[in-house]
């Protein structure tokens, strides 16, 4: 029996499909799309787009998985544009604050500097305010003539240093220049208000530092001499009037003598200020009526009365 040429090959298999490459042999057993040859079918068919359906599968899986990531990256690069705008505003907000507070700085230091002037003014003015009290003190408490204690001065002066214990001694002097009137009426005011100022120098000349001298109105002075007992008391007074009698005192119309008449009253026991200052100043006129220029001690103070025993 004869091949047949046209059905089959030289050994014995089929021939190759009519336009197939002449090298291609015949295809694996579950070659192709289906993995191996249908039911009922001759042979399997070979098809060029298998890979690039997988191709586009696959590129269907990337692209999602792309979008997936993009959204993320939009996700993410509009939580950077919030932060960064954040930022933005925080720095902005920051400059104000540090401009805001250079400002206040700046306004600090210059009402610092206005503090410190004011202080510096405040205390020029309460240093002046202290010099002007104490000028007004002392012109109160002082004759602005002769610098002697004013009456009221003096008083509280004599009403502080006067003795308040058994023991303390002290001497109070009344002073009334002699014949005051007539410097006035013969020399002119100024040749009286010279021969005060000289009077109250004689009188310090002869006194301490804690005793005190006083103007009590025109002419008549007074003097506490703390401490001091009839005898020291006295021979002060004398001092005072010797002194006086011995500077004649320089006027225009040339130098003139002045003198002074002085009662001397030694304190008593439990005597007061204002009983003491009776009899000096009885003695001064004692003193004016027994010829002027001279000291006249007080009469002494009357004895205290005895206690009385109280009734049984």
């Amino acid at each position: 029996m004869t091949r047949d040429l046209g059905a089959a090959g030289t050994d014995g298999g089929p021939l190759p499909e009519a336009g197939g490459p002449p090298d291609a042999g015949p295809r694996k057993a579950g070659a192709g799309k289906g993995g191996g040859a249908k039911p009922g079918g001759a042979a399997n068919v070979f098809s060029l787009f298998d890979n690039e359906e997988a191709i586009l599968d696959r590129t269907e899986v990337m692209l999602t998985q792309l979008a997936a990531v993009a959204d993320g990256v939009k996700v993410l690069a509009e939580a950077y544009r919030r932060g960064y705008r954040e930022q933005r505003r925080l720095v902005r907000l920051s400059d104000r604050m540090q401009a805001d507070l250079q400002k206040a700085n700046k306004r600090l230091g210059e009402q610092q500097r206005d503090l410190q002037s004011l202080n510096e003014a405040l205390s020029g003015e309460i240093e002046t305010s202290a010099r002007l009290e104490a000028e007004l003190r002392r012109l109160a408490d002082t004759d602005p003539l002769t610098g002697a204690l004013a009456r009221r001065r003096f008083l509280e002066v004599c009403a502080r240093d006067w003795p308040r214990r058994p023991g303390q001694a002290a001497c109070l002097l009344m002073l009334d220049l002699d014949r005051f009137k007539l410097v006035n009426d013969n020399h002119g005011h100024a040749a009286g208000d010279a021969a005060l100022v000289a009077f109250v120098a004689a009188c310090r000349s002869a006194l301490r530092s804690l005793d005190a001298v006083g103007r009590l109105g025109g002419e008549e002075f007074a003097v506490l001499l703390v401490e001091t007992g009839p005898g020291d008391g006295a021979a002060v007074a004398e001092r005072i009037r010797a002194a006086v009698a011995a500077r004649p005192v320089a006027t225009d119309s040339g130098p003139i003598g002045i003198t002074v008449s002085i009662g001397l009253a030694a304190t008593g026991p439990g005597e007061s200020l204002e009983a003491a200052m009776r009899r000096a100043d009885a003695a001064l006129y004692a003193a004016k009526n027994g010829g002027r220029n001279r000291v006249e001690p007080a009469l002494p103070a009357p004895a205290e009365p005895a206690p009385t025993e109280p009734a049984p």
